[in-house]
């Protein structure tokens, strides 16, 4: 604490306060005084208040603050804030009228300004394949094509193929071309405002030659007696195709299938070979190993037919031909062939003594279990059957009456063999209910069969 005890001094601050009186004055009025900003000005870039687009087009805003302190701008769609930038481009999706409103303010004031946008639903379309009229793809691949929509909203689309519709989406990739050929693929888009069609053609065009085989084995290993058959598939490619069977180098067959009976043992070649339009080619060889399965008389051209053959059953009966058809399984020169003369009921017959087979020929029945002969059954429709022991035995499977030489096979019930005291009668000409018949054609009155390669097997 100071205290002043002269007089003197008091006067003196008291002057001194009064000359510095107008500078604190004047310091606090400037300290109470508010800051001072520009009032924004803003230059609107925009041509018209009023804009008309389309839906998906893009749309340009722009608003130039020109002065003014500390200025924050907005833009709002329908009351909705969309951009704090002077300058924003926006995308209007779908139709209507929409309001955009600019505002620019400060401390001193706000300008606004408001846009009227008018967004028009025009349709347009267009489809990934381009405006082409034809399209090339390949066989069994899907038909893929997308419609794209450019302008346009609530678009309806259509796909139809050979004119039946199948799909409703923008992406169309469901349909599967199976055949090699040509597809009309349509397409229709529609919403309010309008509609877009385009129609163009898919070419299938034909996969290379393919084929598969029923057997894939290198090497097939059968028994005399047996047949082969193999039959080529043609999965693609087979416009124009021609087959080709080659057997030990000789063409044998053109046919899809080949089917070959081996009589006789031995190696045999087999080769495939297939080729379409477009000259694709397609080769297979399989190597037909056949072995011998049982005691086979086949060359009749040769040996006399043995005495344990009973010729003397039919008028004329049993005696050596030329071969009625030598392009078929059995090129044999001759065979035998059975005849009955008369129009009375008969089953065409011979017999097979089996005592004297085993006596004069030293061949024992009683190894075997079956028998096969190959037949030509000269156009009639005859069912024949062996008899043996008092009972008809049909053939395994019934004859094939295609006008050609067939193997028909007999076989004795599941663990019993032929006896050597018992014959085999072998009937040619029963119907199928397994009796005699008067003949196949009433007016030609035809009971003439052939016969073959009769083989026992076991």
């Amino acid at each position: 604490m100071i205290r002043v005890n002269n007089m003197k001094t008091i006067i003196r601050l008291s002057a001194l306060a009064l000359l510095l009186l107008p500078y604190f004055a004047a310091c606090s009025t400037d300290e109470a005084q508010p800051v001072e900003y520009q009032k924004p000005e803003v230059e609107f870039t925009m041509s018209s208040d009023n804009i008309s687009v389309n839906v998906g087009e893009t749309v340009s805003f722009s608003a130039k603050v020109v002065s003014g302190d500390k200025v924050s701008t907005a833009w709002y769609i329908d009351g909705v804030l969309i951009s704090s930038s002077q300058a924003f481009d926006y995308v209007f999706d779908n139709p209507g009228t929409y309001s955009v409103r600019f505002e620019a303010r400060n401390g001193s004031g706000t300008v606004t300004h408001t846009y009227t946008v008018n967004v028009s639903d025009i349709l347009s379309i267009h489809l990934s394949v381009g405006d082409s009229t034809v399209v090339n793809r390949l066989q069994l691949e899907y038909i893929q094509v997308a419609a794209i929509v450019e302008h346009g909203a609530n678009v309806t689309h259509e796909w139809s193929v050979d004119g039946v519709v199948l799909g409703d989406e923008a992406y169309f990739g469901t349909y599967k071309m199976e055949e090699a050929r040509n597809y009309l693929v349509h397409y229709r888009g529609v919403n309010t405002q309008g509609s877009f069609e385009h129609s163009f053609t898919v070419v299938a065009n034909e996969r290379p030659l393919e084929i598969s085989f029923s057997n894939p084995d290198e090497i097939i290993a059968i028994t005399s007696g047996r047949t082969v058959t193999i039959t080529a598939s043609v999965l693609f490619g087979g416009t124009g195709i021609q087959h080709k069977w080659y057997l030990d180098d000789v063409l044998i067959g053109e046919a899809a299938t080949f089917s070959r009976y081996f009589a006789v043992a031995g190696e045999f070649a087999l080769r495939y070979e297939g080729e379409n339009a477009k000259e694709e080619k397609v080769s297979r060889s399989w190597k037909i190993s056949v072995t011998s399965s049982g005691r086979l008389f086949d060359d009749f051209e040769a040996e006399t037919i043995g005495p344990w053959f009973n010729l003397n059953e039919n008028q004329p009966g049993i005696h050596l031909v030329e071969n009625p058809d030598k392009t078929g399984i059995n090129d044999s020169a001759q065979c035998l062939c059975d005849e009955v003369n008369g129009s009375g009921g008969t089953s065409g017959y011979f017999t097979m003594k089996a005592a004297q087979m085993l006596s004069q020929a030293g061949f024992d029945v009683s190894e075997y279990s079956g028998i096969r002969f190959m037949v030509h059954l000269n156009g009639n429709k005859y069912y024949p059957r062996i008899d043996y022991g008092g009972t008809k035995y049909p053939s395994v499977t019934p004859p094939k009456f295609q006008g050609e030489w067939e193997v028909l096979e007999y076989r004795l019930p599941e663990g019993t063999f032929f006896d050597n005291t018992k014959n085999i009668t072998f009937r040619m000409m029963y119907n199928e209910a397994g009796s005699n018949v008067s003949g196949r054609d009433d007016a030609t009155n035809n009971r003439k069969v052939y016969i073959d390669n009769i083989e026992f097997f076991k």
